[in-house]
């Protein structure tokens, strides 16, 4: 018996009944029950009474993990988040979290419950197909968002993911880049010359635009007469629906110089479009892009990838995806000499420091050449 709390047994399991009070100098009993020996329900009565003692102690609520991440879910169109984001989010909450700890309360939810998670899902009990060890870290880093919210919302006192066992950060990373030589993608150039998609795909493995922002680049950010063009918009999908919006990051909203084939790629492309729409006249959907479907409607960034990937093989060059021609794009330009912020800035990326962390490896001679360097300083 404990001076604020005690344990009792109840059937085949313990339970513990602690005075909280109610902020009046009122006595207020809760209990919380379902330990299966009496040392775990001591154990949470200790932390129970010590939460008590400094403040952080939340009164249990019979909230399931489903219940409060939906609430959850429908809070984040409030966040600023991009709808392709809550809609990722959905899918990984409906597909591996609900199932399988939907029916848990919140407040029992314990670091070994995600723990046996992750390891199904990287074994692939439930679905029959392991998942990735990137997928089962991003699962942990939303359940860990989500969670982090239960905290400051006081609905649980301490946010379990912090003290579970995701896959590392090193073993959840992509699989290593393929990119595709000068002459490579010069020979792909020649071949995708004659498609529906040889402006864009020069574009992007030229410029190293990403897929959403290829195809949300509007006429209106391009100018060809200064060879520029600015990246201020993205369409990405939601629950498989092309959806306008910002892009990835600030950092993404950047110029992008042209070299002066592309641009003169792109002035034959708006010709072409131009006469498209005469063609079509009243059918014709006036959407402002650079890339559109013969009708002038937005391409959805699913088909540009699976075009990509027939005209790869037509090419019968090694098979790279749409995404490596922005890695293509990056290599060359570091293989070339040009300084890593200059990249860093062009890709878009968040920091000169993450550029370095994904291409280094381009760069093994550079040590050499600064070795040599300083060398000769001295001993001229």
């Amino acid at each position: 018996m404990n001076r604020a709390g005690s344990i009792k047994r109840e059937g085949d399991t313990w339970f513990f009944v602690v005075d909280v009070g109610n902020g009046a100098g009122q006595r207020r009993q809760v209990r919380k029950r379902g330990f299966a020996t009496k040392r775990e329900a001591r154990a949470a009565l200790t932390e129970a009474l010590g939460e008590l003692q400094r403040g952080t102690y939340v009164r249990p609520q019979r909230i399931t993990v489903a219940a409060y991440l939906d609430d959850w879910l429908a809070s984040r169109t409030t966040v600023g988040l991009r709808p392709s984001t809550i809609a990722g989010y959905h899918n990984i909450i409906r597909r591996h979290v609900r199932p399988v700890l939907g029916d848990v309360f919140l407040q029992d939810l314990m670091p070994q419950d995600l723990d046996r998670l992750y390891a199904d899902l990287l074994a692939g009990k439930r679905s029959g197909r392991p998942l990735a060890r990137r997928t089962v870290r991003y699962i942990h880093t939303v359940l860990g968002k989500a969670l982090r919210d239960a905290v400051r919302t006081d609905l649980i006192a301490r946010n379990v993911a912090r003290r579970a066992t995701p896959p590392s950060a090193a073993s959840a990373r992509s699989p290593e880049m393929s990119v595709w030589t000068p002459d490579e993608l010069r020979e792909f150039l020649e071949v995708s010359a004659g498609s529906h998609h040889a402006a864009m795909l020069r574009v992007a493995a030229l410029t190293g635009l990403r897929r959403s922002e290829l195809c949300g680049l509007r006429w209106q950010d391009v100018d060809l007469t200064a060879l520029r063009l600015v990246v201020r918009q993205a369409i990405t999908t939601a629950d498989h629906v092309p959806v306008a919006g910002e892009t990835k990051t600030t950092r993404s909203r950047r110029p992008v110089d042209l070299d002066a084939t592309t641009a003169a790629v792109l002035r034959a492309h708006r010709k072409c479009q131009r006469e498209e729409r005469l063609l079509l006249g009243p059918g014709w959907r006036d959407s402002g892009l650079v890339f559109t479907m013969p009708d002038g409607s937005a391409w959805h960034p699913d088909v540009i990838t699976r075009a990509f990937a027939r005209l790869v093989e037509r090419s019968g060059l090694p098979r790279i995806r749409l995404h490596d021609l922005r890695h293509t794009h990056a290599t060359h330009l570091l293989a070339a000499g040009i300084n890593v912020r200059v990249v860093s800035e062009r890709l878009g990326h968040a920091s000169t420091a993450f550029t370095l962390d994904v291409y280094g490896h381009v760069l093994p001679g550079q040590q050499a050449d600064a070795a040599a360097a300083a060398a000769a300083l001295v001993d001229r």
